[in-house]
């Protein structure tokens, strides 16, 4: 019974390392190493050197890994120290972004609230230019009456002195004075002359705009003269004349009445003009400031925009710059893994076959004889 359990340990113990001798020949590294060995335990290769040679190769995978750990850890020290380096220069980006919309927030509305000033400013401007529009052809229009009131005055005064120098002209006798009274003696045909002349005149100064009652006025004289050319005599001449004296110096005293409320016009529009235009000047001068602070403003606001579109753009590019090295040092830090599980697994299976020729060496003679019956071709 002994003898039974013994042989089925014993056989348990081979169909262990058998599967350990599987797991060996799964890596190239572990297949080349058993074909090494068994060739040169079936050349009398010595055990010594064979041990040695396992022992070298396990000591360099242990060197070749502090090796790598010290410059792995080396490597990703420059790439914590870059990564923060790039981490903090971002915050500072930031910080200054973060600044310079502040001031964008402060400046924008301070233009915006400028710019409704000035609009409101051109609008009264443009109201008060209209006052002053308006007013300015009002008076041109005064003007223009005035002017046409004086050329109408002008009509009559001539219409009246070419009467009475008909009068004067005409005299069939010498004219002297006599008691204030100017002596005169005219013919019919003068005196019929006259009131010719002093009809045409009535008849065109009724047409006009002023001097209507100065045109019914010269009418009378016309009729007076026609009803009294037949008694052309030298009182009814007298009186005739004198009435045309008198209607002149009526006509200018209405035009001098007429010039001193045209006068009266000109100064109350020019005193007035003179408030509008310095309202007027208030508005430009409150116009030309606001335009100068808005242009001002706009600038600061473009330069600040500026700045912040290049701060913007250097986040971009330090955020790709920083992403770009973090993968790098995820990539190598990934094949630093993947160099030591390789090399653990490489120096496990050294391991693995020292613990064998310690421990195993029959185990692996049969397990050689086994390949070498089953034709292995590796072990000619």
């Amino acid at each position: 019974m002994k003898t039974i359990l013994l042989l089925v340990l014993v056989a348990c113990v081979f169909t262990t390392n058998t599967a350990l001798f599987d797991r060996i020949e799964s890596s190239d590294l572990g297949r080349t190493l058993l074909n090494t060995i068994a060739i040169q335990m079936t050349t009398g290769e010595p055990l010594e050197r064979i041990f040695q040679t396992l022992y070298d190769l396990e000591d360099r995978y242990i060197a070749d890994q502090k090796e790598d750990d010290a410059n792995n850890q080396a490597f990703q020290q420059v790439c914590d120290a870059d990564l923060s380096g790039l981490n903090q220069e971002l915050a500072n980006l930031e910080q200054r972004n973060t600044e310079l919309q502040a001031v964008l927030d402060d400046l924008i509305p301070i233009r915006d609230q400028k710019i409704g000033q000035k609009k409101a400013k051109e609008l009264q401007k443009a109201e008060l230019q209209k006052v002053i529009d308006e007013t300015t052809a009002k008076r041109q229009e005064q003007a223009d009456d005035f002017e046409a009131q004086r050329q109408e005055y002008t009509f009559v005064s001539s219409v009246l002195a070419e009467a009475r120098r008909l009068f004067t002209d005409n005299l069939q006798a010498p004219s002297f004075l006599q008691k204030g009274e100017e002596r005169v003696h005219v013919t019919p045909q003068i005196m019929a002359q006259v009131a010719s002349h002093m009809s045409q005149g009535a008849h065109k100064a009724s047409t006009m705009k002023h001097v209507r009652t100065f045109g019914k006025a010269i009418k009378l004289l016309a009729n007076l003269a026609n009803r009294t050319q037949q008694f052309a005599n030298q009182e009814l001449t007298g009186r005739v004349i004198k009435l045309i004296d008198d209607l002149q110096n009526q006509l200018s005293q209405a035009f001098d009445l007429a010039r001193k409320a045209e006068d009266d016009r000109t100064r109350a529009f020019q005193a007035y003009m003179s408030l509008l235009n310095k309202d007027m000047n208030k508005y430009n001068s409150s116009i030309a400031n606001l335009t100068a602070e808005i242009q001002s403003l706009q600038d600061r606001i473009d330069a600040t925009t500026s700045s912040q579109n290049d701060v913007l753009q250097r986040i971009q590019a330090k955020t790709q710059q920083r992403d770009d090295r973090r993968g790098e040092c995820q990539e190598a830090a990934y094949d630093y893994q993947q160099r030591r599980a390789a090399r653990d697994k490489d120096r496990q299976t050294v391991s693995d076959l020292i613990g064998i020729l310690n421990s195993n060496m029959r185990d692996l003679k049969e397990y050689i004889a086994l390949r070498v019956a089953a034709g292995d071709k590796d072990l000619e």
